[in-house]
């Protein structure tokens, strides 16, 4: 199986668990309805006030902390902007269609932002470190998530994650989504630039700098995905084997399913 079709396989799961909690809520909710039973019906109602009300405040939660952040983000890597290096940049790479933005910093950073209208941005510090052919790769990978709207994915399946916590599914879930999508960006820019020499140069540099040059806002390029990302441009002909620890959280949450079930029979 491809890597595309397993993201998709694995999106499929978390969309079916997300629904049939929904399913035997419904079947709860309208069974306790029809019972004559008015503890039975208070019951219902409280579990189900308290499993929307969790859902509720934690979408709001990751909503409001998302525009937030954005605005944060947004506007402080407008405040140091780096003029000249941007219409540089943007010229160079004008083909791609992707907004791009310099900005003066002294750490890592190469980053797609935005949901509806992706920008890359990329520091200073990042065109002195590496060379053309370097930069051309972190941009490329950059580009492939712009393309591909993996932040508004992303920020999606956070927002799910987050707002069925219930499920243990949901977690692993989402690393094994994430750890892919760095990944099949990493596959786009090797394909385009014919060899993943330049990419596996700048991996490897930013594993050994760690985190003492990483900014806070750049969670994309220097990524906790790192040790997969490496194994695949070290051996492009190895099929990566990304672990996954789903059976226990899986269990647990049939389990779940099972007792809303018996929930809804009995």
């Amino acid at each position: 199986m491809n890597a595309p079709a397993k993201l998709r396989w694995i999106y499929a799961l978390a969309i079916f668990f997300i629904v049939m909690v929904g399913v035997q809520l419904a079947i709860y909710t309208n069974h306790s309805i029809h019972s004559n039973s008015a503890q039975c019906l208070l019951v219902a109602y409280i579990e189900l006030g308290l499993l929307a009300g969790y859902t509720i405040v934690r979408v709001i939660w990751r909503v409001s902390a998302q525009a937030y952040l954005s605005y944060k983000w947004g506007k402080h890597f407008r405040f140091i902007r780096h003029e000249k290096l941007t219409k540089r940049l943007r010229y160079k790479y004008r083909d791609l269609g992707v907004p791009m933005l310099v900005v003066r910093d002294d750490a890592f950073v190469a980053m797609a932002i935005g949901m509806r209208k992706p920008t890359i941005v990329i520091s200073d510090t990042v065109m002195d470190m590496f060379s053309e052919e370097e930069l051309k790769a972190i941009i490329l990978h950059e580009w492939h998530h712009c393309r591909n709207r993996d932040n508004a994915k992303l920020f999606f399946t956070k927002l799910l994650t987050e707002s069925f916590g219930y499920l243990p599914i949901m977690r692993p879930i989402y690393r094994y989504y994430h750890t892919w999508m760095e990944l099949l960006a990493d596959r786009f820019a090797i394909e385009r630039m014919g060899t993943e020499l330049p990419l596996a140069s700048v991996l490897l540099r930013l594993s050994k700098l760690g985190n003492r040059r990483q900014h806070a806002a750049a969670v994309h390029f220097a990524s906790a995905t790192m040790q997969y990302r490496i194994a695949q441009v070290l051996e492009p002909d190895q099929a990566v084997k990304v672990k996954v620890a789903i059976v226990r959280p899986m269990l647990i949450s049939l389990s779940l399913l099972t007792l809303l079930m018996i929930s809804g029979d009995s």
